[in-house]
């Protein structure tokens, strides 16, 4: 069988032509290699090496705590972070999605320590975190400007980066909004709002917001008075072992709004 001359020498050339390979993130000077294999193994040494440094920031944090340096380890301890974070966010990841996720589970665990202290820095984590549309930083700043924690209190902040977070559906945003417009402590109550908020957070399972959702069912507050659906979001929420759903339908028992199940509440 004859081969097209063309064909063949299209296939020397691919055979003769290296495919291309970036260097790791660690030393872009590295030379360029065909082989996938090596290069997983330059990422995952480099991935190494920068755990390896977060690591020692953060023992150096610990250190400073113990002498009573709280100043020098909340500095030490949120640069460990950026660290992790300017590396995470590297072009490499497409490529190792397993180096990616030990980077990604240290991060995380990192971002929870670092949760747990009074550092100031916690708002610049939030913030940083939120420009880049991380939804539960965006949830965290929200509360931080609602409470006046680490920044002067807010509710026009706070609504805002609640309402962000909120747009990605994450569920403890959600119920924060349906109390802002509830409570009447940042805006003059506007039940129907709070009801929708209220609403989306209940289906993703929050206890109190379900509870919140009851009572505005059994009130008639932002929507039609329902004692159906109040003992039906009641139950739900008493059942997650919330105490005041579990107050609530008793009360409803007793004044006749609902009708006590044989088993359970």
């Amino acid at each position: 069988m004859t081969r097209n001359p063309l064909v063949l020498l299209l296939a020397a050339l691919f055979a003769f032509t290296p495919s291309y390979a970036a260097a790791s993130s660690c030393n872009p000077n590295e030379a360029d290699v065909a082989e996938a294999r090596i290069m997983h193994y330059r990422e995952s040494k480099c991935a190494d090496q920068v755990l390896d440094q977060a690591d020692g920031a953060l023992d150096q944090a610990l250190a400073y705590e113990q002498r009573g340096e709280v100043s020098r380890m909340c500095s030490a301890f949120y640069s460990a972070i950026m660290q992790l974070d300017r590396y995470k966010r590297g072009e490499w990841r497409d490529g190792y999605a397993r180096i990616a996720e030990k980077i990604d589970d240290k991060f995380a665990d990192r971002v929870a320590r670092f949760e747990n202290t009074t550092c100031p820095q916690k708002i610049l984590l939030y913030r940083h975190l939120a420009l880049k549309g991380d939804a539960w930083a965006m949830y965290r700043l929200g509360s931080s400007y609602a409470s006046g924690t680490g920044v002067a209190q807010d509710d026009n902040e706070a609504l805002a980066w609640y309402q962000q977070a909120a747009d990605r559906n994450y569920p403890d945003a959600n119920m924060a909004l349906g109390v802002m417009y509830s409570d009447g402590k940042a805006f003059v109550p506007d039940y129907r709002i709070a009801f929708n908020w209220f609403a989306k957070a209940a289906e993703q399972g929050n206890a109190e917001a379900q509870f919140q959702l009851g009572s505005l069912y059994r009130k008639g507050y932002g929507v039609t008075k329902n004692s159906k659906q109040a003992a039906d979001w009641y139950r739900k929420a008493a059942e997650q072992g919330h105490a005041g759903a579990q107050a609530g339908l008793k009360e409803m028992y007793q004044a006749g709004e609902a009708r006590k199940p044989l088993f359970g509440y």
